[in-house]
């Protein structure tokens, strides 16, 4: 086909459906799984090229180490065969990378970042060291370590790194964030540039994917009412753009921080893979010592046919959430009417006390959750 060409007839779109279909059916090529069931599953398997999601939150709450801990995964061999084919551009434009290897041999040698800058080590622990740093470099990971206008990126991805790459199975740009998108314009029409320029990109490479992370409006912080606790799309900082490039939005929610003393609210029944985490009333969830993911928007899927809520448990809080759900059950006055006969539901839930707050910070409490492929998480993230 022409290059020049800006159609193709239907034979042509059909042909290139048909050997992408056999690529998938041969094994030649497979998703690129992130370690997250949830995700994965609301993704028919993972990540597919020439595709985009967006991760959402409020400051602090931990959307820079999901998005870290789905690219750890993604480029790990034992969960993704093909990996070593893959190729990661990290446009960290908010933390400094230098940073994030500072946590990374933190967590890798169980010491406080301060110690490590300023305690002298001795000769064990200088080997130790090199030895982490050594496992951080990787010639499949490519940095961009400083905020850059749309014009510098574009003209990186299509003069430079993609056609150094044109034949890498996958090749993911992740984006960390949005708003800090260098440009003449204001942050809306930067944010806008962005999404273009990242649209035209996933059309022009048939091996690209994108991983965006966005704040969300403050507005989310203000909603008292339990009805309208649930994220929506429109909570992403310049949704609209965001929402046209992406096909999963992802948002992180931490209630307790609001001050809610229960989070949502729903019929007896919904959720009925989260019982553990619901309130008294099962109408609700609880709050403390959780963290919720909240899929906003999905297009292989529709929402009712994937868990479109997943709750991770913070450092911490581990028993205060037991696989059976509630500790005990008893009927008031007696009543030895099994739940679910029924009779009116008087259940009462007698649940643990909240725990007192864990003395390390809010955004480091959260445990990853477990996967299917046999991958060990590490509590605390970096």
């Amino acid at each position: 086909m022409n290059d020049n060409r800006i159609w193709k007839t239907s034979k042509e779109i059909i042909m290139d459906a048909y050997e992408r279909i056999m690529k998938y059916q041969s094994g030649e090529l497979l998703p690129a799984r992130t370690g997250y069931p949830y995700l994965d599953k609301a993704l028919l398997g993972g990540f597919y090229p020439q595709h985009a999601i967006a991760i959402g939150a409020r400051p602090g709450v931990g959307k820079s180490y999901l998005a870290q801990k789905i690219m750890n995964n993604v480029m790990n061999v034992n969960i993704n065969p093909q990996a070593d084919d893959y190729v990661w551009l990290r446009c960290e434009f908010e933390m400094n990378p230098e940073d994030l290897v500072l946590r990374s041999l933190s967590k890798k040698m169980n010491k406080d970042i301060e110690d490590i800058l300023l305690r002298k080590m001795d000769e064990e622990e200088m080997l130790e060291m090199q030895k982490c740093l050594k496992q951080e470099n990787s010639n499949r990971i490519t940095y961009i370590p400083i905020p850059t206008t749309v014009d510098e990126l574009k003209d990186f991805l299509w003069n430079v790194y993609m056609p150094a790459n044109k034949d890498k199975k996958l090749v993911f740009v992740s984006i960390d964030h949005t708003a800090l998108v260098q440009g003449s314009g204001d942050a809306k029409r930067n944010i806008d540039n962005l999404m273009n320029m990242c649209n035209i990109a996933k059309r022009t490479f048939p091996n690209i994917f994108f991983l965006i992370v966005s704040q969300l409006n403050r507005e989310i912080e203000g909603r008292r009412d339990p009805k309208d606790h649930m994220p929506r799309q429109s909570d992403f900082y310049q949704s609209d753009s965001l929402g046209q490039l992406c096909t999963a939005m992802v948002v992180l929610n931490i209630p307790r921080r609001y001050g809610y003393s229960s989070y949502m609210q729903f019929p007896q029944g919904w959720y009925p893979n989260l019982e553990r985490f619901k309130s008294e009333s099962r109408r609700s969830f609880r709050v403390d010592g959780l963290l919720f993911h909240h899929i906003v928007k999905v297009r292989q899927r529709s929402l009712e046919e994937i868990d479109a809520i997943h709750v991770d448990i913070m450092k911490g809080y581990e028993r205060y959430y037991p696989d059976g759900g509630v500790v005990r059950q008893e009927r008031p006055g007696g009543s030895d009417a099994p739940v679910g006969s029924g009779k009116p539901d008087t259940t009462v839930v007698t649940l643990p006390p909240p725990p007192p707050p864990p003395s390390i910070p809010l955004e480091q409490q959260y445990i990853p959750p477990s996967d299917d492929f046999n991958v060990v998480h590490d509590e605390t993230p970096y």
